[in-house]
């Protein structure tokens, strides 16, 4: 289907979205729809064209049409304008250029606004960049070297307290964790860099001036010791806090393991007691339901690893196939407890540590005080997973009491921005973690870290700044390799 028209209000309008209505030198001559696309024909008007060099009266010899892609519609039409451009010859000293249009650069495929519309949809990490291209109608290798182009981001500048983590982006054998630098008080991202390696880390942080890195006062972190003995090596008035998250999950971990060898020794005695009924009635079976002990192991482990405070008990009682019994909540943990006697002393210990994490405490020697009690409690335990606990809590006492102090942040939400106290943890942190692993999960892997670090700080930091002077498209070329040897066949 085509249609063809000329109408002086459309003419109008397609000058407004060039940002040239009020320039009477341009014209739109024709207006073109084929299917879903729409072509719109511009030129200059003739004018008389004095040579610059020796302003004679230049020549015009022929008009050249260029098509042009503009995105401004966003709809479901694609927009090409048909540029007519003359090219000029002086016949006196033989000078010749090509007439300039105002939204276009010499030699481009889209107009000059297309790589700010492009940048805004890359701030959603959400969208691959072939779905973004493909919304702009060019090849994802175009949209992705505007990108590189307009977007160099640099680091900022060190706050006070740092919370430091990594993310699995598994571009290559050298760039498998991201190591992510972000400001607690109001969650910016600082910087990435494409390891977590020592050196990586050393030759990155010694780069900074001391004058600056002196301004820091607290590194959060897990139980990594790298991270663990960052003040010491880089911060020297800072202090080390240990993420509360992960000494809770390192308990957790450690109790998993016991279910999990527990688990073993029931498949084990059950594969026992098949192999003998086998014998007994002359079959061969290899498989079997899971017995009432691997089924409460398998779905009901949360009883033991889960807050109890958080857990829902209810006594409306309903048939459990599993199980081949009516049950509610507590009858569930009933058996749960009766699978082995340490388990419920397990669970009571646990929640001493949570109750304790909980806790707000006005100044931290009372945190201290109460954290060498459950230490002296944990190592007279006859549970070596609590004695082995207890020594993980000695060796990093100084960093979790740490993890007690509060401080004035600011977080922006959706609707506003506010300012509270917050304990000093990496909970922003693991919220942002999930934003590169959604994004590699679009993507469908990742093969350039430069590329994917910019477009993560792009997406997460407040009105990042573009370059001034776009890169040529030399400068964001990857490097050659090595001379391609003789075909062999």
């Amino acid at each position: 289907m085509k249609n063809n028209t000329n109408n002086t209000n459309n003419n109008i309008d397609f000058l407004n979205l060039l940002n040239i209505s009020n320039d009477d030198t341009f014209e739109v001559t024709d207006i073109e729809i084929v299917d879903s696309d729409k072509f719109v024909h511009i030129k200059k008007k003739l004018m008389i064209t004095m040579c610059p060099c020796c302003q004679s009266r230049m020549q015009s010899k022929g008009i050249y049409t260029r098509t042009v892609n503009h995105p401004i519609l966003q709809d479901s039409t694609h927009l090409y304008l048909l540029v007519h451009q003359r090219r000029w010859l002086c016949p006196n000293c033989g000078h010749h250029e090509n007439e300039e249009f105002p939204f276009l650069e010499r030699y481009a495929h889209h107009t000059n606004i297309t790589p700010y519309l492009l940048l805004n949809e890359f701030k959603n990490l959400n969208k691959s960049t072939a779905e973004i291209a493909a919304q702009f109608n060019m090849s994802d290798f175009a949209a992705r070297n505007i990108f590189q182009r307009y977007v160099d981001l640099k680091r900022l500048p060190l706050p006070e307290y740092i919370s430091v983590d990594e993310v699995f982006l598994n571009i290559s054998d050298t760039d498998k964790y991201a190591f992510v630098i972000m400001d607690f008080q109001n969650g910016q991202i600082i910087d990435i860099l494409h390891n977590r390696w020592n050196n990586t880390i050393e030759d990155y942080f010694l780069s900074i001036p001391y004058e600056e890195r002196k301004n820091v006062k607290g590194v959060i972190c897990d139980a990594y010791r790298t991270y663990l003995l960052m003040p010491e090596q880089f911060f020297p008035n800072a202090i080390t806090i240990l993420d509360s998250f992960h000494v809770v999950k390192h308990l957790v971990s450690m109790m998993n393991n016991y279910l999990y060898k527990l688990q073993k020794k029931f498949k084990e005695r059950d594969a026992k007691r098949l192999k003998e009924r086998n014998h007994n009635t002359n079959r061969s079976n290899r498989s079997i339901k899971p017995s009432k002990e691997v089924t409460l192991l398998q779905r009901y482990k949360w009883i033991l690893l889960k807050n109890q405070d958080e857990i829902h008990y209810s006594t409306k009682r309903k048939y459990n196939y599993q199980l081949r019994t009516n049950v509610d909540t507590f009858s569930i943990e009933k058996m749960f407890f009766e699978l082995d006697p340490n388990l419920k002393t397990m669970r009571d210990l646990k929640e001493k540590y949570i109750q304790f994490n909980s806790t707000l405490y006005d100044n931290e020697l009372d945190v201290l005080s109460d954290l060498n009690i459950l230490i002296d409690e944990y190592n007279r335990s006859d549970l070596s997973i609590f004695n082995e606990f207890a020594t993980f809590l000695r060796k990093n006492t100084e960093y979790i009491v740490n993890s007690f102090i509060r401080i004035k942040v600011k977080r922006k939400s959706a609707r506003e921005e506010k300012e509270y106290y917050a304990r000093l943890s990496n909970g922003p942190m693991e919220s942002f973690n999930r934003k590169p692993k959604d994004f590699k999960r679009e993507s469908r892997g990742f093969s350039d870290f430069h590329y994917t670090r910019n477009r993560i700080l792009w997406s997460n930091r407040e009105n990042p700044n573009v370059r001034g002077i776009p890169k040529t498209s030399e400068e964001i070329k990857p490097k050659k390799g090595k001379k391609r040897g003789k075909y062999k066949k």
